[in-house]
């Protein structure tokens, strides 16, 4: 049985079937130019840790689109001139970094296409209705590395001197010279990894989850979104503030291995949760007010 959001859909196709076949062809042509990228794309979630939570952005867009149907509109008229808006400087794009070579520019420009073809074959109305699904696929592309280590290496030494200076406040030895702080038993290093960008990356993406579903004013998911920041930069300082405890503590055993990994999804658990309760508080406060 059809379900009622779908519906629209489904009898526009059976009404017209050669539109729903024309439709599935316009896809499998656009798989198809963008195979490779798709393909690299799915390499790099799987190898790159820093990268792994976008692997389900895809599935929580698809999940999202389902849950927008019921707000499309009934009338699905594809537009052409808003659709080449977005299509022909997505293939400029694809053109361009397919010449330099650059995973980035040709990662922006499948998303340019894919909206554009979603707005030529059902209109702007039902782009706007499942607009946020279909943007949250943004989430899905890393940043090029360039700017990722850029930014990584001052977040290495600004979480190095917050968590050395709590640790310093608790009463703990230690020396900092630069990302490392030196304990008693061991160095602890604060490389790229534990810079705190690689939370701050997933919190955003899972703060931008919750500012679209919850039922928030606009200004409320703003700040919503913002605070992913801070609250990125918290937990990651909490991560290796309870590292070097447990290394003090307990020694190395937790400076790597699955302990240490477990102690960082668990921070990471705790801002994903932290990011919710504030959305939720947001949303109590809407009510009553």
């Amino acid at each position: 049985m059809t379900p009622p959001a779908a519906r629209p859909f489904a009898e526009r196709f059976r009404e017209t079937p050669w539109t729903g076949l024309l439709t599935a062809l316009v896809f499998a042509a656009f798989l198809y130019l963008y195979r490779g990228v798709l393909a690299a794309l799915a390499r790099q979630w799987l190898s790159d840790e820093n990268y792994q939570h976008c692997m389900l952005v895809p599935l929580i867009s698809a999940l999202l689109l389902y849950r927008h149907l019921k707000s499309v509109p009934d009338d699905q008229r594809g537009e052409a001139l808003p659709a080449l808006a977005l299509i022909l400087p997505g293939l400029g794009l694809y053109v361009l970094g397919l010449a330099a070579a650059e995973l980035f520019t040709m990662r922006a420009s499948m998303l340019l296409v894919f909206w554009g073809l979603v707005v030529g074959i059902w209109g702007r109305p039902t782009f706007r209705a499942l607009r946020f699904p279909l943007l949250f696929l943004v989430f899905m592309i890393p940043l090029p590395y360039v700017i990722f280590y850029r930014a990584a290496f001052p977040l290495q030494l600004g979480s190095a001197a917050a968590s050395a200076g709590v640790l310093e406040f608790l009463g703990m030895p230690l020396v900092r010279t630069g990302n490392i702080i030196h304990l008693g038993e061991a160095s602890l290093d604060v490389v790229t990894a534990c810079s705190g960008l690689r939370s701050l990356l997933a919190l955003v993406t899972f703060g931008t989850l919750a500012a679209g579903l919850l039922p928030l004013r606009p200004w409320s998911r703003v700040l919503l979104v913002a605070l992913a920041v801070p609250v990125a930069m918290l937990t990651n300082a909490l991560r290796i503030i309870l590292t070097a405890i447990l290394v003090h503590t307990s020694g190395r055993i937790f400076l790597q291995g699955a302990l240490h990994q477990a102690l960082g999804l668990l921070t990471f658990a705790l801002g994903v949760g932290l990011l919710f309760l504030i959305g939720g508080a947001f949303r109590w406060r809407q009510q009553s007010a």
